[in-house]
């Protein structure tokens, strides 16, 4: 699934699309932990403690699986980290769109089902740069304040789940406090664990180079020690070439050596016979 990745990247963009594309992989992951886990919590408020959870929040919540689902396919295509995060950060909004019709159907502005909205931005911070969550955070204020508008003018009736509503979702002031809280508790978040998580980015863009540095040269010590090897192979190899043509000019010259030994001693040893047979003709023609 990697493979889709263009071909002159570098190695460091490689190792960081691996890395953020293993990230956004845990984030679905753990999405899709989250969304079965409030499914099965409707399930037993609905059947157990007989809360007034309407079915639609049900569809809703598989619909929303399925979603997750589907996006854990699809990102296997993205071809570079451009295309993944621009990706995870539309389905981002369509979870901000789809949490806001949850959170209507939970209470609205009389529960606390907004905080969710918390846990997108969280994530979204340890992936996204500060602008892109701060869009996000005005995104989720945005239909906040849609929904609390709604409910307010009667367009859309106020859900009542656990109890009989107190009627703070008809209170102007009411609504403006939840929104400024939210408010600050998305800036809180923002500033605060989108900047730890942008210097961990940087950091681990750090540590990404240093490995790659690392295999590098690693890499090309590897191609210096095997030059060098076969450099000493090959003079190993003249070395005993030589030393065989040595030892063959040696014996060579052992060999004249020999035949002419044997020629100098057969000679000497003919000289000494015919001294002997001249000093008998010498004692005979006495």
């Amino acid at each position: 699934m990697l493979n889709n990745k263009k071909k002159e990247s570098s190695p460091k963009e490689d190792v960081i699309f691996e890395e953020s594309f293993k990230g956004v992989q845990n984030d679905i992951r753990l999405t899709l932990i989250v969304l079965v886990a409030f499914f099965l919590i409707a399930i037993f408020a609905k059947f157990i403690f007989k809360a007034s959870v309407p079915f639609i929040l049900f569809v809703l919540l598989f619909v929303w699986e399925i979603l997750y689902l589907s996006h854990y396919h699809f990102i296997k295509y993205k071809k570079n980290i451009d295309d993944l995060y621009n990706f995870h950060f539309r389905n981002n909004i369509i979870d901000i769109a789809l949490l806001t019709v949850v959170i209507h159907y939970l209470g609205g502005v009389e529960w606390i089902g907004a905080i969710f909205y918390l846990c997108i931005l969280a994530w979204a911070s340890s992936a996204f740069s500060k602008k892109k969550v701060f869009l996000l955070c005005l995104i989720a204020i945005f239909f906040y304040i849609e929904l609390a508008l709604l409910e307010l003018l009667g367009i859309l009736p106020h859900r009542e789940i656990f109890n009989p509503s107190s009627g703070a979702y008809q209170d102007p002031g009411y609504i403006l406090i939840q929104v400024a809280a939210l408010t600050i508790a998305f800036l809180f978040i923002i500033e605060n664990y989108g900047t730890l998580s942008e210097n961990l980015r940087k950091n681990k863009g750090k540590l990404i180079k240093a490995q790659i540095e690392i295999e590098e040269a690693k890499n090309v010590l590897e191609i210096k020690v095997q030059a060098r090897t076969k450099e000493l192979h090959e003079l190993t190899e003249k070395q005993e070439e030589i030393i065989k043509d040595r030892t063959k000019e040696i014996q060579e010259k052992l060999e004249d050596m020999e035949r002419f030994q044997k020629l100098a001693v057969g000679r000497e040893l003919k000289m000494i016979e015919l001294k002997r047979e001249i000093q008998k003709l010498e004692e005979k023609l006495k």
